[in-house]
């Protein structure tokens, strides 16, 4: 016959959490991690931005130097009041540009002869007898751009800077 074991003492019941217990460790895990993940996605979104805003004041720049190429009533001469009007009008309309563009310098023309030379425009080349082939405007333009959130090391406002020279 079986002699009945005496019971074990019963373990006590949990009333609180343990120490090691795994509960909560993906909360804490994940408030570690936020911070950087947030700081990781607003940076890409500022760089994006800028990218974005530079690819549109380039766009407006090739814009303003096709109008100066194009419209040879207007830029006769490309230092006329009606033809940098004209260009910068042009940019400006290109794309929805918050701040607004602003222009170092006005768009300007050099001429160059068929060797490469340059001359003052107007003038023949040396030698050939001709006016120059190669009549080329240069436009500028810039544009600030404020970043999201400031960044350390990054100055609080940036400026894109273009330079487009065409023939």
């Amino acid at each position: 016959m079986r002699r009945k074991q005496p019971h074990a003492k019963p373990s006590m019941p949990r009333t609180g959490r343990s120490f090691l217990s795994s509960d909560g460790t993906a909360l804490v895990e994940f408030a570690l991690a936020a911070p950087i993940l947030v700081t990781l996605v607003l940076g890409i979104a500022d760089f994006g931005v800028l990218a974005a805003k530079n690819a549109a004041l380039e766009g407006a720049t090739r814009v303003g130097a096709e109008y100066a190429r194009n419209n040879s009533t207007t830029c006769k001469d490309v230092t006329s009041a009606s033809c940098i009007s004209g260009i910068k009008t042009a940019m400006q309309s290109a794309g929805n540009f918050s701040p607004a563009i602003t222009f170092p310098s006005d768009p300007s023309a050099s001429c160059e002869c068929d060797d490469g030379s340059s001359i003052t425009c107007g003038t023949t080349c040396v030698g050939a007898g001709k006016t120059p082939n190669r009549v080329l405007v240069t436009v500028t333009a810039s544009q600030t751009y404020t970043p999201i959130l400031p960044w350390p090391g990054i100055p609080t406002s940036l400026t894109a800077s273009t330079e487009l020279r065409i023939q």
